[in-house]
């Protein structure tokens, strides 16, 4: 791993979005996959089945139904760059960030869900933009915030005092829900650990790559993110750390929930922008646009229907027409069926276009037909790419539609 690089990486992963368009009318639809930057994701309830949650934006805090479409929930709030729940009253959050380019928030609360918001503290010398927070679930009144330093107030927020350096550049904070005084630092060399509330640190876990994330469960366990290595776990009093999943390539998560009432299942934000999804307890990822679809009965359907349709241009499990020549070209000049899995350019297309294209036809091939016309349904639309999309690696689903110029070099 090259470090250099890495730590550049990093520091452009960390960048706010100040200039990110603005959400669609009230009228019109967005959904999750076409925001660019996510930084702080909140579960607004929680079950067997994904809910409702919230989100931080360059354009406030919005909700997410499951089927990804999204509503703003303030359009005051300022340009966020962190968002936080109070672990034990509902409807309290927590942000910082930016109401403009040259102005920061301070620290901002709502207690209304994310409707309304109000500064509660400029910190500890004049307005500050914390791009992490957490909340001390064993004494809510302490919390912690990231800017250049760490900050810790003892009084819900309202006053802040920096407390001894950092080991390092720091990304992100957790406190633990056991432990009085333990702090976890993920930071561009590594994960640190701190027993006696920031005073000193050492490092918690052994390899020094940048660490984006860490987060500490209500049961003890410490989850981190190490850069090229992946998901790490270690367990309530363990010692030892265990490799949740290594399959995220050359990507990274920049920010993880835990859904408080089924911890198998967990959201992620990629430095791509992207959102994912884990149903297995962060073993293996999905990318949330779809994730309705993305069943094992959705992609069985999908399998079938490739195989009975697509298959003979498209090749077994999407390798395409002639996978040795993806720009070879038929007797009349026209393109071979390409490859539906990601060794080419499908995952350059968000769900709808792929859907669209399947039962459109395609204008620029007419050997794609218009499935529409052959008996195929939106329903088997939407298996089909269920079933595409299974052939995907993390990058692409990371990478997919529009992120796909992020991840091309």
């Amino acid at each position: 791993m090259k470090n250099n690089k890495t730590g550049l990486v990093l520091l452009a992963m960390f960048g706010l979005c100040l200039a990110a368009p603005p959400l669609a009318a009230a009228q019109e639809a967005i959904y999750l996959h076409q925001i660019p930057v996510v930084r702080g994701i909140v579960f607004a309830g929680s079950g067997s089945e994904l809910g409702t949650f919230l989100v931080g934006t360059a354009q406030g805090p919005v909700s997410v139904a499951p089927d990804g479409q999204v509503k703003r929930l303030s359009d005051k709030a300022g340009v966020l760059s962190v968002l936080v729940a109070h672990p034990t009253a509902p409807g309290v959050l927590f942000s910082s960030g930016y109401r403009s380019k040259s102005e920061k928030l301070g620290v901002i609360r709502s207690d209304d869900g994310g409707r309304t918001w109000a500064r509660i503290s400029r910190a500890a010398a004049g307005p500050v933009a914390f791009h992490a927070m957490a909340i001390d679930a064993a004494d809510p009144a302490v919390m912690y915030g990231v800017a250049e330093a760490i900050h810790v107030s003892r009084d819900s927020g309202k006053t802040w005092a920096p407390i001894n350096s950092p080991p390092a550049q720091v990304f992100d904070i957790a406190v633990s829900a056991k432990t009085p005084k333990t702090l976890y630092a993920a930071t561009r060399e590594g994960l640190f650990r701190s027993l006696d509330d920031g005073v000193s640190w050492v490092l918690a876990h052994p390899d020094k790559r940048p660490a984006p994330i860490v987060r500490v469960t209500e049961d003890g366990r410490v989850f981190t993110f190490l850069y090229g290595l992946g998901l790490m776990v270690r367990e309530a009093q363990g010692l030892n750390w265990t490799l949740v999943s290594d399959q995220f390539a050359d990507r990274a998560l920049l920010d993880f929930a835990i859904d408080p009432g089924n911890p198998q299942q967990m959201l992620a934000a990629v430095d791509t922008g992207a959102v994912v999804l884990s149903r297995d307890g962060g073993k293996n990822w999905i990318s949330f646009e779809g994730q309705l679809d993305r069943t094992p009965a959705r992609v069985a359907a999908g399998e079938r229907l490739f195989n009975k349709n697509c298959q003979a241009c498209h090749g077994t499990k999407g390798i395409g027409e002639k996978p040795g020549e993806p720009g070879a070209r038929d007797e009349d000049g026209l393109p071979l069926a390409p490859a539906m899995d990601d060794s080419a350019h499908a995952w350059h297309h968000p769900d709808e276009q792929i859907i669209a294209t399947i039962l459109n036809g395609s204008s620029r091939n007419p050997r794609m037909l218009a499935w529409k016309n052959h008996g195929l349904t939106r329903d088997d639309a939407q298996s089909l790419v269920a079933y595409i999309k299974s052939l995907w690696n993390f990058r692409s689903l990371a990478c997919q539609g529009s992120r796909h110029m992020r991840c091309m070099h």
